[in-house]
């Protein structure tokens, strides 16, 4: 099996391939690049690039977008990759900030002299950070993919999650071209429950929040085979269920700082189990939390110090390993707030309860003059407010909620559904 070191070299790969690189709409109807036509066209608008500079890219669900990402990465520039469909002011300002590509004459053409790919956080606790990635560590990422869960020229994975987000780049692209997969690209946000009949796929990586609507409207296709989850837990009920349906279900965890894959499914009855992928040193530090080090990992964060050859980053998440060796995920470390006595409340635990106690899901654990908070909207504040007190009564003083507070709308969340909870304590503490 293959491991790619740069996008040029994995293009140059599409010349000697049979099939479809991608297959997309236009008009209604069903059109298909092949992996020799997709070679040619990315090759032909690099040899346009004539002078290399950092650029923002759009990156929709076209061949246009794609041609262009590959092409300016492989002529040396920097890319920003926005999401089309949200305000993408920060990307322009980012280019601002990156350097000119070296001369031609200055580069040292020898170690493969790509461009940047960059990328923005979710920023679920914190600011959103840009993530500097290389082409190396991206296809080093599609390669530790395809040795835990492999795809190939029979198959037909559907690109649906943005990608812009580093889950939906490598898991719905990179990984599928690296090892020779069609590629489909979703028609967008007003298709999301129509495209999986529409294209066929053999294999679906989704987010938790669009694998339930999927399942829904009934909108899964016969052909499906695998659906890979990423970005966020998904519940044991819709697990069961896909697999009631003959579709084997795959987790996989990464981050934007480690080009996405770390760990994977393989006991397809225990899906929540995750094996680390190749060269992923996992480790359960003294408070629980999971580090890494991986031969995907970041350049750095865009204005900081480049990270040092095999060292370990602070994933954020808590977790422990079981007597096989799995990787098991327990939550996020900032999910945790420590009251002024030192009491530790995992937020997510409080806000499910009362989530289904009031039947609304808009709701946010803060921290508030030292003391649990809960910031809610779209609920009578009535029904808010009986709803805590019968949930206080379970809990230790130290452990109850002393405030109420209304949103003044939905509470922010990123392109997963997940909670940006900087944001949330920010305006409301």
């Amino acid at each position: 099996m293959k491991r790619f070191v740069t996008f040029t070299e994995l293009v140059n790969s599409f010349r000697n391939r049979s099939g479809n690189a991608l297959i997309y709409d236009r008009g209604g109807s069903i059109c298909s690049m092949t992996y020799p036509e997709l070679a040619a066209a990315i090759f032909e608008e690099a040899g346009n690039i004539t002078k290399p500079a950092p650029e923002v890219i759009l990156a929709d669900h076209t061949p246009d977008a794609i041609i262009r990402l590959f092409a300016a990465v492989i002529s040396g520039c920097s890319v920003v990759l926005a999401d089309p469909d949200l305000p993408n002011e920060w990307a322009y300002q980012v280019v601002k900030m990156l350097p000119e590509p070296a001369a031609p004459e200055d580069r040292d053409d020898d170690e493969g002299y790509e461009g940047e790919i960059l990328f923005a956080t979710s920023g679920t606790t914190a600011r959103s950070k840009i993530v500097r990635l290389t082409s190396g560590s991206l296809c080093a990422s599609a390669w530790s993919g395809q040795s835990m869960l492999a795809c190939g020229e029979s198959d037909r994975i559907l690109s649906m999650l943005p990608l812009s987000h580093v889950f939906g780049f490598v898991c719905t692209m990179l990984w599928g071209f690296a090892y020779g997969a069609e590629i489909a690209l979703g028609r967008g946000a007003r298709h999301l429950v129509e495209d999986a009949l529409y294209f066929k796929p053999t294999i679906l990586p989704v987010v938790p929040t669009l694998i339930v609507a999927l399942m829904r409207f009934h909108a899964l296709n016969p052909e499906l085979r695998v659906v890979l989850v990423g970005a966020a837990p998904c519940s044991r009920e819709t697990t069961a269920s896909l697999s009631a349906a003959g579709i084997d279900v795959y987790f996989g965890y990464g981050l934007t700082e480690t080009s996405s894959g770390i760990a994977i499914t393989q006991d397809l009855d225990e899906p929540e189990a995750l094996y680390p992928c190749p060269g992923a040193d996992i480790r359960i530090e003294a408070d629980g939390e999971v580090s890494v080090a991986t031969p995907c990992m970041m350049k750095g964060y865009l204005g900081q110090p480049e990270m040092q050859e095999g060292a370990r980053f602070m994933t954020g998440d808590l977790g422990s390993f079981d007597e096989k060796g799995r990787l098991h995920l327990s939550g996020r470390k900032k999910d945790v707030i420590i009251t002024a006595d030192g009491t530790k409340i995992y937020c997510p635990e409080y806000e499910t309860e009362l989530s289904q106690a009031t039947g609304c899901p808009e709701l946010a654990l803060i921290m508030k003059n030292g003391h649990a908070a809960l910031v809610s909207f779209g609920v009578d504040r009535d029904k808010v407010k009986e709803a805590v007190g019968e949930f206080n009564r379970g809990k230790m003083r130290s452990q109850q909620i002393y405030d109420l507070i209304e949103a003044e709308g939905p509470l922010p969340r990123t392109v997963t559904g997940k909670l940006k909870r900087y944001e949330i304590q920010e305006k409301y503490s």
